[in-house]
């Protein structure tokens, strides 16, 4: 029984070798007829024309300041909180704020004379142990002053 097994076995093996060396059954038949080759004179010129790409849409963008908002120079404010200004016409300033999940902000004039603006900016985070978004918002709070800011500096501090 162990030799018709081992006959078997072999069997197939060979018969495994020979199709492999024959090409296989839907193999090409050898003829004597040269492959045909291909010259790059019979490949055609020119290609395809591809599809236009289209534009990516002009949008604003998605985090900072407005682009329309007029920005105070870094060298007339001093933030003490990480947070920007701008200056509309008239007296009014905002105060532009990154804040997360629960965060509630509010911006309150504190001070101001000739030479600067005092502006205390307090940021709640929330109630401890509240669930809150994992994400990033941008606030801006108005700040009504007595007058145009002009060159005064403005000072953002917590509060």
């Amino acid at each position: 029984m162990k030799n018709a097994a081992k006959t078997l076995g072999a069997g197939l093996v060979l018969a495994a070798t020979a199709a492999c060396g024959a090409g296989g059954p839907g193999a090409p038949a050898n003829t004597s007829t040269p492959p045909v080759v291909t010259t790059p004179s019979d490949l055609p010129t020119s290609l395809p024309a591809s599809p236009p790409v289209a534009k990516p849409p002009i949008s604003r963008p998605t985090v900072g300041p407005p682009p329309s908002d007029k920005m105070l120079p870094p060298s007339q404010v001093d933030a003490k909180v990480s947070a920007q200004v701008s200056a509309e016409e008239g007296a009014l300033v905002k105060v532009h704020i990154e804040l997360s999940g629960c965060d509630e902000a509010t911006a309150n004039l504190a001070e101001q004379n000739a030479r600067r603006v005092v502006i205390k900016v307090k940021i709640d985070h929330g109630e401890p142990g509240r669930m809150c978004p994992q994400v990033i918002r941008y606030a801006v709070l108005p700040v009504k002053l007595a007058e145009p800011i002009g060159p005064r500096a403005v000072v953002l501090e917590a509060g």
